[in-house]
Formats: structure tokens, sequence, C-alpha cells
């Protein structure tokens, strides 16, 4: 059971590896470009992939459009929803937006695979559940045949001839 949990935990780890990966690219990307106090964040909520990007600039013909470009065309992970702050200023660009905008993605995107994740770590947690309960019920069952048949085996008490 342990070894089921730590290869869960691992597969898990794994699949956030990639995410962080591309987070540290965009943000590097984005320094390359001249902003600075980039910070970045994707997550889902109620299905929908969402990333918010918050960063500042000292040149004033840096704009939001040119992040959510720059986001668009290097980003590799889905996205429904891209939030920008920069300089105070804050703009929502939803997937089809960036479309219009910037065309297609000049990335390949990674598939959308958060449910698969989850469903696959929710059928490996359900599938070691029933084999330690399978397990479980073996050894009641081998001590109950083990009690009983030393039970039977038990010789009777030696009788006294007088």
């Amino acid at each position: 059971m342990r070894r089921l949990s730590l290869l869960l935990l691992l597969c898990a780890a794994l699949a956030g590896c990639s995410v962080i990966s591309d987070l540290t690219d965009l943000q590097a990307r984005l320094k390359d470009a001249g902003y600075t106090d980039v910070s970045t964040d994707h997550g889902s909520v109620n299905g929908a992939d969402r990333m918010e990007v918050r960063a500042a600039s000292s040149d004033p013909m840096h704009s939001t459009d040119q992040i959510a470009e720059i986001v668009w065309d290097s980003y590799p992970q889905h996205l429904d929803q891209l939030s920008i702050s920069l300089n105070g200023t804050y703009e929502v660009y939803s997937e089809d937006d960036l479309r219009k905008a910037f065309g297609e993605r000049k990335v390949t995107e990674k598939p959308d695979d958060d449910a698969g994740t989850m469903q696959t770590v929710a059928t490996w947690l359900i599938v070691g559940a029933v084999v330690f309960l399978l397990f479980l019920a073996g050894m009641v069952i081998l001590i109950v045949v083990l009690v009983r048949r030393s039970r039977r085996r038990q010789m009777p008490p030696p009788q006294y001839h007088q």
C-alpha cells in the first residue's frame, strides 16, 4: 500500500513539473521582453484553465496586449482565460479573444489533461483500496480456518485408569 501511495504521489508530481517548467520559461520570456516583477499563476477553476500574469514596466510602449501575445504564442498549456495586470491596468482575455487578436498559436498546445490525470489518480486509489480490502478479507479467512483447524486437532485429555 505504501508503494502505491508513493507511485501516485510521483505521478502527480511529474504531471505538475511540466506546468511549473512552462511557467518558468514564460516568466523568462516576459523578463527578456523588458517586463519586471513578473509573476505567473496557472490553475483550473471549475474545469476552466485560467492564467494570471502580473508584471510591471517603465516603458510606456509595453501593453497588456503584448504580454497576451507572448503568452499565446509561447506558453504551451491550454488556456480558457488569461488575466493580465500591468502597472495597475487589468485586462481579461478569453481563448476566443486571443485567437481573434493573434491567430492560431505558434506553439503546440499540450493536451488539456487535468481531468484525465485526476481520473487516473482516482482509478488507482480505488484499485488500491479494493486490493487492500481483498487482502484483508483473505487474512481474516485464513485466521478463521487456522483457528478452526487447531481446535479440531486437540487431543482429548488422557484418561487415568484406576
